[in-house]
């Protein structure tokens, strides 16, 4: 900040003003150069900051340079500043672009996974309503299948097996058998009622749990709102309901407002530092250009008489100047030599 004061002298309270400004959008827009060229290379990164340093100093110096008569070097320096500052452009317009596209691809990839985790969860609950709905109906057709196993039905149709063979071997399979018979399909009816009624409640459990699972899976994903994306969906709404009154902007305004944005914020960046010096360069204190010592201290704004002169013995007037800056005492010099 030092070099930059001693570059510039002495200023207003506006160049003041105007300088600390430039050196702080000067100090953001390095970095942003810096950040983006550091993703090419090391050398990218340090080429691109001194970019951004030189294009913000480079119209001021043109501007001087035209000032102290040297117009046709102005003109060179500022035939320069185009390239300088599109290059400088570019820089800005990466860092932008990259920067807000990563916004939104990561709130996008997240989401994603948000929703992915939200419709396991959302499948999985369907699933078990369905299940318990199959072993309610199912309970309610079968009340006696909650008094009964699988296990002790499979008992029962071993020996209903065996009843049937047994009366088989007496003579055939008569009447009796026939009973016999009917008795043991109940059984094995009754087995698969309760084995079906088994299977729901195992598969209700099971669903349950993954149900749960994917619940604390899905509560650990934060769902993530792009601040970039909004901004994108504010201009662009904005831009179809001025155009067509409608809120349904269509994919060219949508890509519209996302490019018009990256490159309206890479413009700034790119001019904001150079707009500041050069404005904090108007408010210099301009030397006289009378080349007259006389005219020189009398119109020199950096003496300012005493109030109170002093006749000495003599006749001579002894007056008194108080000097306010550098730049003062070294004309006074020169007007003393």
């Amino acid at each position: 900040m030092k070099l930059i004061r001693a570059l510039y002298g002495e200023l207003s309270p506006w160049g003041r003003f105007w300088l600390c400004i430039g050196a702080i959008t000067l100090f953001a827009a390095a970095l942003m150069s810096m950040s983006f060229g550091s993703s090419i290379s090391a050398k990218h990164a340090l080429f691109l900051g001194c970019l951004t340093v030189v294009a913000a100093f480079a119209p001021d110096a043109a501007h001087q340079q035209w000032r102290a008569g040297a117009k046709p070097t102005a003109c060179v320096i500022a035939a320069l500043c185009v390239p300088l500052l599109m290059i400088e452009f570019y820089s800005h317009a990466g860092y932008t672009a990259g920067l807000r596209g990563a916004n939104v691809q990561e709130a996008h990839i997240q989401n994603t996974r948000y929703d992915d985790g939200r419709d396991q969860v959302v499948d999985n609950a369907a699933n078990l309503k369905l299940w318990k709905a199959q072993l309610a109906a199912l309970n309610t057709e079968n009340a006696w299948a909650a008094t009964v196993s699988a296990d002790g039905l499979r008992a029962d149709l071993q020996t209903a097996n065996e009843a049937v063979d047994q009366e088989k071997a007496r003579g055939g399979c008569g009447p009796l058998c026939l009973a016999k018979m009917k008795s043991r399909d109940a059984i094995a009816q009754k087995i698969a009622v309760v084995e079906k009624s088994e299977d729901l409640t195992k598969r209700i459990e099971a669903t349950q749990r993954l149900v749960d699972k994917y619940r604390v899976a899905s509560a650990q994903i934060e769902h993530k709102v792009s601040s970039v994306d909004l901004q994108n969906q504010f201009l662009a709404k904005t831009v179809a309901l001025v155009s067509s009154g409608s809120l349904q902007p269509t994919a060219i305004e949508d890509a519209g407002s996302d490019q018009v944005i990256n490159f309206s914020m890479a413009m700034a960046g790119t001019g904001l530092p150079a707009l500041c010096f050069f404005l904090a360069g108007c408010f210099r204190f301009r030397e006289v250009e009378d080349a007259s010592p006389v005219a020189r201290r009398t119109a020199a704004p950096k003496l300012v008489a005493d109030s109170g002169a002093l006749q000495v013995p003599g006749g001579h007037l002894d007056s008194h100047f108080h000097i306010t800056d550098a730049r003062g005492i070294e004309e006074l010099k020169r007007e003393l030599a």
